[in-house]
């Protein structure tokens, strides 16, 4: 792989600190903590945040946080953290917390339309920044008896924070303002991409802002795969142009991994993405399914250089509807590292999908669901994607 491939827009910012995340107790214990290092801001935007054991602590550490002073400042999105009473909001205002909630354009407590607060993200003092697939709620890191779902985040240090920083507090009061982007990055040669450094960039999907950034990564990345592409997808709904682009590069020879849930918690979406199953078996495209715990994660690993960790799952859902926050990473340890644990997960915690056993279980009945749902899914996301653009955008 040719490291100066990835140039494609120049505004990778070199000499990142970066780590991957696996989702368990140990997550938030290190999000805590990292919420109790804060001296200057907090910034803490999340789709879901539930008062429970798990986002208690963390709603503690920002309130402990306000108290000594810090600018703490959380947005939830008003459908997912719908658990968040009046009282747990007084609670955190009363000690200094700057609180919002994020509502769709047609909203109601029993009714939602379209366009929500998806991503999940921690800025502490403009340094540190975590970036990922997990929410705030006992369901996801698991307990002694539930094993933690498979989902991922990646702490980014460095210059990166301050664009996460800067967007976070945009985005929370409303600002159409755009991220200042240096003239030096914009138009920075290929040469200078070095391979002994972490490069790493925020990526935003809003469509109706006209903002496609991550779906742009996914293309290009799968595109430009010359031997490996390992894909995590928690809701794996590709549109035709993504598929395209899988069919390219299995027709190259790229080795393609995808890991899929078994045990969805929507079913239609599980069995709409079972539908998509043989298309993807038909162009030698690798199904893996977790047995036992559900997959949550958005993960992309191309040539165990380039990945790609956030918020944003490959569907309609996401590419039209959305708001996601992907961090774009080319570092060649990072990128092997989480490879061999994706390696790792397919052959001690999952079952491939193979056009034997796939075909075995799909009688007509199953097949007409899959079709049914799959079909369902398309045709109320264009209606969600137009009933948003009608209406002006309410935040």
């Amino acid at each position: 792989m040719n490291f100066y491939e990835w140039t494609d827009t120049g505004n990778y910012k070199p000499d990142q600190k970066v780590r991957w995340h696996a989702c368990d107790p140990d997550f938030y214990k290190y999000l805590i903590g990292i919420i109790q290092t804060a001296r200057l801001s907090v910034h803490l935007q999340y789709y879901i945040i539930d008062p429970d054991s798990t986002g208690l602590p963390i709603l503690e550490a920002c309130k402990a946080a306000a108290k000594r002073g810090v600018k703490v400042k959380i947005l939830a999105d008003g459908f997912g953290s719908d658990k968040l009473t009046t009282e747990h909001v007084n609670e955190l205002e009363s000690a200094g917390v700057d609180f919002r909630f994020f509502k769709p354009f047609i909203y109601s407590d029993e009714f939602y339309v379209g366009r929500r607060l998806h991503h999940k993200i921690v800025v502490i003092d403009e340094a540190i920044a975590i970036v990922g697939g997990m929410n705030i709620a006992d369901r996801y890191p698991g307990n002694e008896s539930t094993p933690p779902w498979i989902d991922y985040a990646v702490t980014v240090e460095g210059d990166v924070s301050k664009d996460l920083a800067e967007y976070c507090n945009n985005f929370f009061h409303k600002s159409n303002k755009k991220l200042n982007r240096s003239l030096k990055n914009m138009f920075r040669s290929q040469g200078e991409l070095r391979s002994n450094t972490s490069w790493a960039r925020m990526r935003v999907n809003d469509s109706l802002r006209g903002k496609r950034e991550i779906s742009s990564s996914y293309n290009r990345a799968t595109r430009r795969a010359k031997s490996s592409i390992t894909i995590i997808g928690g809701y794996f709904l590709p549109g035709r142009r993504y598929r395209r682009n899988l069919v390219y590069a299995s027709r190259k020879g790229v080795q393609i991994k995808v890991i899929l849930t078994k045990n969805s918690d929507v079913k239609m979406v599980k069995y709409a993405s079972d539908y998509l199953n043989g298309f993807l078996i038909r162009n030698k495209i690798q199904i893996y399914e977790a047995n036992e715990t559900m997959v949550h994660g958005k993960v992309m690993i191309v040539d165990e250089l380039y990945s790609t960790v956030g918020s944003y799952n490959q569907n309609n859902l996401s590419a039209l509807l959305s708001i996601e926050t992907n961090i774009d990473i080319i570092d060649q340890k990072f990128s092997s590292d989480f490879k061999a644990h994706l390696d790792q997960l397919i052959e001690e915690q999952c079952t491939r999908v193979t056009a034997e056993n796939y075909y075995k279980k799909s009688t007509i009945l199953t097949q007409l669901l899959r079709w049914f749902s799959y079909k369902i899914l398309r045709v109320s996301l264009r209606i969600l994607l137009l009933l948003n653009r009608v209406f002006s955008i309410k935040e």
